[in-house]
């Protein structure tokens, strides 16, 4: 069920898909969605909606929190959403429960439960990461020896790391999502640092380009590299649209593209922060792209 932005009233709408115009004819969509990703359990933030086109695909949406422990990652697997409407802004307060791990299995659902196995993995992810030049050997390999391992990607439930809320006020003047994230309610003994995902989907966000002059296009734009611009936006070339977010001091912030069909589909900006943050507040500008 959609509910129209005007009609934004009830104080729970855990269970609805709410649709808020912001620019023209973009919209962010708010509410659960399915998808035939391997990371389609992890809860999704606000996603951008053209006209009738969702173009999210794998990826999670913007404000999506991410807690890391070494080599593991854990993810929100549930969430509760409340919102409001004022004169001109809409206000969604979403509490993310990180309580969803990455696991590899084998083909038959036998699950890979080692430590080392997943220490390896993650050695494998630091390399491709640290080394671009790398890539273009590391990923076809990695490809090929889970094609012939018969190797899955699959979410588990686990015990809770805690809740962050988010906080979106979403200006429908000025195109704007203000994002404020409490950090303060998570498992903070062995974390490592704090992930704040911004991804929308990969064949529609193609090109990337920065306030220090950059602009990549496709594969060029890697997987995980750090930024130092002021300010970083990404482009989806077709339709003409733009998100665009700014460095926040005290973070680190990086760019990101991969797309592999049928397992990942995602662009974005994500912000690292030390594990001790409590409170991170930024804003995503929306709008249409002159190319």
């Amino acid at each position: 069920m959609k509910v129209p932005v005007n009609n934004i009233s009830i104080s729970d709408i855990s269970t609805e898909q709410v649709r808020i115009p912001i620019s023209g004819e973009i919209s962010l969509l708010i509410g659960s969605r399915a998808g035939d990703y391997p990371s389609s359990r992890i809860q999704k933030g606000p996603v951008l909606i053209y006209r009738n086109k969702d173009l999210s695909e794998e990826g999670v949406g913007f404000g999506v929190p991410v807690l890391k422990f070494g080599h593991e990652a854990v993810f929100p697997g549930s969430r509760h959403v409340t919102a409001e409407k004022n004169r001109d802004t809409v206000v969604i307060k979403v509490d993310y429960d990180l309580n969803l791990v990455e696991r590899m299995a084998i083909v038959g659902n036998k699950k890979i439960d080692s430590e080392a196995f997943y220490k390896i993995k993650e050695w494998f992810h630091g390399l491709h990461r640290e080394h671009p030049g790398f890539r273009g050997i590391l990923m076809p390999a990695f490809k090929t020896v889970s094609r012939i391992c018969g190797v899955e990607t699959g979410f588990d439930e686990v015990v809770s790391a805690g809740l962050v809320c988010v906080t979106y006020t979403i200006d429908l003047k000025e195109s704007t999502v203000s994002i404020s994230a409490d950090i303060s309610r998570v498992k903070k003994n062995g974390c490592s640092e704090v992930i704040i995902l911004n991804e929308q989907g990969a064949t529609c966000f193609d090109r990337y380009c920065d306030s220090n002059g950059i602009s990549l296009t496709g594969e060029a734009i890697g997987t995980w590299d750090e930024t130092s611009a002021d300010e970083a936006s990404f482009v989806d070339s077709r339709d003409g649209i733009k998100f665009t977010l700014k460095g926040i001091k005290g973070s680190r912030m990086f760019r990101g593209r991969e797309f592999i069909k049928s397992r990942l589909a995602w662009s974005g900006l994500a912000y690292v922060l030390p594990p001790h943050a409590v409170h991170f507040a930024y804003c995503i500008h929306v709008g249409s792209a002159r190319i």
